[in-house]
């Protein structure tokens, strides 16, 4: 009996080798000719090994070497119940409708959008949209605060087609990210968007390319662009009216034409900072238009971009909201302000009573002013926004009308004398000799405060003639 329970037992262990497959369950000579192992039941179901997960990036508690592949359910660990499968360096749960992402569409084509009505497509509020692949678009998009996102930019794209029109249209915001974004038909925008006061706007990690308008992004609370790929584009972007304007590591390269960036209009802060622009002289190309600006009220700060090329850098001037420090620009900030003047015509000072301190007098031209006006003759004011200590010198050479007196020159702050600047020096009148003056002394100046150069006769009242004097703040 024992032999024969034996024999039994070969042949059925024989047969499961031979054949290579297996058959669980009802219908057992059945079997799918691709099947290694089949069940088939219509009231029973397969049980995985159940274990506790409680690292992702540990086999444990599995032992030895784990190939790619396994797989467990896993329950009453660290890790969130679920199937897992071990790729073979960590635990990768698999994904089901019940631990997907809520309000999430995946859009491998535009009819994956909702429906366009009017000619635009208006996102559904909440909604994350995943771009995979080339979608064209023949609607316009309204972000409606949502987020529009891709894995790849180089290979997740939105292409707007018509030749009127914009891809990106409305008065919400929303966010756009990793995608590459054309608008290549002549008539047609990237963007012509009118921002609601308390909309922001997010575009990042982008390749705009190949756009005959980049176009106009106007309004809104904050309107971030970082990290964006220009390449191709006809005309560039239109920044108008935006409260809180954030531009990091733009990247503007020499294959664009046009304005590439224009601000227009009142802001409250402006942010440029990072990347470069390269206009090209051949491409009638300019990197920045400063020119639309009607008031900045906080501060506008531009650094650590570069501008290169042939082209126009910037065109328009930076006003005293500015803060310029920025590789081909000169450098315009309250901490590098400076002025000269110098008398260009001498005339005498008229000095009525000894001891008694006057304007020194002569027509006088001003030069290398950054910050400063010269808005009077002998008359440097400081145009900052910050309150700033500075160095100021003064350098005369000066002959007397009549005998030789004793005279005092100082350094005058919004027409208060500054003693630490007196020098005192005899003046001659005779023998055509000429005195030579120097002061320097340190001043505080708040906005508007300005300096000028006084003098006195300490022993009669005998007038002063300055032939030549420089005066230099910095």
């Amino acid at each position: 009996m024992k032999k024969s329970i034996l024999f039994s037992a070969a042949i059925v262990c024989s047969v499961l080798t031979s054949s290579a497959q297996i058959k669980i369950g009802d219908n057992p000579n059945t079997i799918n000719a691709n099947s290694l192992v089949e069940m088939e039941s219509t009231n029973k179901g397969l049980l995985a090994p159940r274990v506790a997960l409680s690292d992702v990036n540990s086999v444990s508690p599995l032992t030895g070497t784990v190939p790619a592949g396994m797989i467990v359910y896993s329950t009453g660990g660290a890790v969130t119940d679920g199937f897992y499968f071990w790729s073979g360096s960590k635990w990768l749960q698999v994904q089901s409708s019940a631990n997907a992402r809520n309000n999430y569409v995946l859009v491998k084509s535009a009819a994956d959008l909702p429906a366009p009505v009017s000619g635009v497509i208006t996102l559904t509020a909440g909604t994350t949209y995943e771009v995979n692949g080339t979608i064209t678009l023949t609607s316009k998009i309204n972000l409606n605060g949502c987020y529009l996102v891709g894995a790849d930019a180089t290979n997740d794209k939105l292409v707007y087609t018509p030749a009127t029109g914009e891809m990106f249209t409305g008065t919400k915001g929303g966010s756009v990210k990793t995608l590459t974004l054309t608008a290549s038909t002549t008539g047609a925008k990237l963007f012509n968007v009118d921002l609601a006061a308390t909309e922001t706007m997010l575009v990042r990690d982008c390749n705009v390319i190949g756009c005959k308008d980049v176009g106009l992004v106007k309004g809104g609370n904050v309107v971030f662009f970082s990290v964006i790929n220009y390449a191709g584009n006809t005309n560039g972007i239109t920044y108008q009216n935006n409260s809180t304007l954030l531009l990091d590591n733009t990247a503007w390269f020499s294959t664009n034409a046009g304005t590439f960036e224009k601000l227009v209009g009142t802001f409250n802060l402006i942010e440029k900072l990072g990347g470069f622009g390269q206009p090209m002289s051949a491409n009638s190309a300019t990197a920045l238009d400063v020119t639309g600006i009607t008031s900045i009220v906080e501060a506008g700060n531009l650094k650590n971009t570069a501008f290169i090329g042939t082209g126009t850098k910037v065109t328009g001037t930076f006003s005293k909201k500015w803060e310029v420090e920025a590789a081909g620009l000169n450098t315009e900030k309250d901490a590098v302000a400076t002025g000269t003047l110098y008398i260009s015509t001498p005339s005498n000072t008229n000095i009525l009573t000894m001891n008694s301190p006057v304007k020194v007098a002569g027509t006088t031209t001003a030069t290398e002013l950054v910050r400063f006006t010269s808005p009077a003759n002998n008359r440097l004011m400081y145009d900052g926004t910050k309150t700033r200590t500075f160095i100021v010198t003064a350098s005369m050479s000066a002959s007397g009308t009549s005998g030789t007196y004793v005279y005092s020159f100082y350094i005058y702050k919004n027409g208060v004398q500054i003693p630490a600047s007196r020098q005192r020096t005899k003046v001659y009148s005779s023998y055509g000799d000429i005195q030579v003056v120097s002061l320097v002394s340190t001043v505080t100046l708040a906005p508007g405060d300005y300096v000028e150069v006084w003098t006195e006769d300490n022993e009669s009242s005998v007038d002063i003639n300055v032939q030549n004097m420089t005066l230099s703040i910095k």
